[in-house]
């Protein structure tokens, strides 16, 4: 069975294709501004991708703990007594906890939360890399009248979709787009985005579509407007 040269798009970006079919699919390249529009935008994407997977302290965390460490009176050394070691071992717990402390007071808690964000978003980008990396990764484009793109790869051996926005119209302050999954007469939020952004969806058995409508920013618990885009799974 031949295989549609389309399908090649998101192994060709991910660099997972054999040398045949990487000259196939270049070829076609040159003859398919479609395949070339969804190029730049899945290229984007995959460089996002990347670039979100390190995350490091912030500068000022490391300003505020230098500007501790030299404004802090040092004190003249202390030699302890053998039977005294054992009563600071014993409370070296309760004094790594009480740095923990101060370290959060002094600005680490944004750094900690920050990393908890990074994990989730690392968490993230494995499921849409297994998506875009499917085999059987289907994509479909659709361009905005008013400017902006949306893209749609889906995997039926994943069982996952991702959606790609691309500076898609302004909207009025108080607004967002919100990605729905449409199962029959349900719509199931997938969340919201701004202009731009890329989500993963799973359990895609009887969804018929997925929508994108404005919303007020937080999200509605249902579509309250026409989708701006509605693209079949």
């Amino acid at each position: 069975m031949s295989t549609d040269v389309h399908s090649l798009l998101a192994p060709y970006v991910l660099d997972a294709l054999d040398p045949e079919e990487r000259n196939q699919f270049e070829a076609h390249l040159e003859q398919c501004p479609d395949c070339r529009t969804e190029l730049g935008g899945l290229q984007a994407t995959a460089t996002r991708l990347a670039e979100s997977q390190s995350q490091a302290p912030p500068a000022e965390l490391r300003q505020r703990l230098l500007t501790a460490i030299g404004t802090t009176p040092q004190e003249r050394p202390v030699v302890t007594a053998m039977s005294q070691r054992g009563g600071l071992r014993r409370r070296l717990p309760q004094l790594v906890a009480a740095a923990a402390l101060v370290l959060a007071a002094a600005g680490g808690t944004g750094y900690f939360v920050e990393h908890n964000r990074a994990d989730e978003q690392h968490d993230q980008n494995v499921a849409i890399r297994a998506v875009l990396g499917a085999p059987d990764a289907d994509t479909k484009a659709l361009n905005l009248p008013n400017g902006g793109t949306v893209r749609l790869i889906t995997s039926e051996s994943r069982d996952s979709a991702v959606v790609v926005a691309r500076e898609l119209p302004a909207l009025d302050e108080g607004k967002v787009y919100q990605v729905w999954l449409i199962k029959k007469s349900a719509a199931e939020s997938q969340g919201t985005f701004s202009r731009s952004g890329e989500m993963v969806m799973k359990d895609l058995a009887d969804v018929d579509q997925v929508a994108v409508t404005v919303e007020p920013s937080g999200g509605s618990k249902k579509p309250t407007t026409a989708p701006v885009v509605d693209v079949p799974v």
